[in-house]
């Protein structure tokens, strides 16, 4: 089993991301939803990098179902 292991103090990650769902079919992937500094908010797509235990940005989108439809097809793709 993977271990991931994030670098980020979780009170300093707490006040950014709203809302996360993952997906971990074939690969991991998730859609966040993060607060802009213009005080707008964005639904990000990554996957995980597990050589570098690292989440990799593969697109933004306004809207979560968007989103979640995206990051759940990039799990079904083979790494």
């Amino acid at each position: 089993m993977f271990k991931f292991k994030s670098k980020a103090k979780p009170e300093a990650v707490a006040g950014i991301t709203s809302e996360l769902v993952m997906f971990n079919y074939c690969r991991p992937a998730r859609a966040r939803r993060v607060a802009l500094g213009s005080g707008g908010r964005v639904w990000l797509v990554e996957t995980l990098d597990r050589v570098h235990g690292v989440w990799v940005w593969e697109d933004e989108c306004s809207q979560g179902d968007q989103a979640l439809e995206q990051a759940r097809r990039l799990s079904l793709m083979l790494s």
